[in-house]
């Protein structure tokens, strides 16, 4: 369901949404951006649309996590080197191949 809406509000936004997966803990996107502010205005607009569309959909969600926001304040990023987008890709789409990194 999130993989979901974060593609259809990338899709309304006009971001370049190149790959994204969705893991227990985390999500994965890979996205084609002119610079950092555009990344920080595609970030805000996934993580805050999500959010809100998600706990319409599933509003007990927010009592069980006890918090008003589903994501963390912060995002994580690196910047894909030229070529290297087909790789970042293929290793995003296929990460729940690797779910044994996860097992504890």
């Amino acid at each position: 369901m999130v993989k979901e809406l974060i593609q259809g509000v990338a899709a309304e936004k006009g971001i370049d949404l190149i790959e994204c997966e969705t893991m227990i803990d985390h999500v994965h996107v890979l996205l084609s951006v002119q610079d950092r502010a555009a990344l920080s205005r595609a970030m805000n607009f996934i993580k805050g649309s999500t959010s809100r569309r998600l706990f319409q959909r599933v509003p007990e969600l927010k009592l069980d996590i006890g918090m008003n926001n589903l994501w963390q304040h912060r995002y994580g990023f690196k910047v894909v080197p030229e070529g290297a987008t087909a790789p970042v890709a293929h290793y995003i789409r296929t990460q729940k191949e690797r779910l044994e990194k996860y097992a504890r």
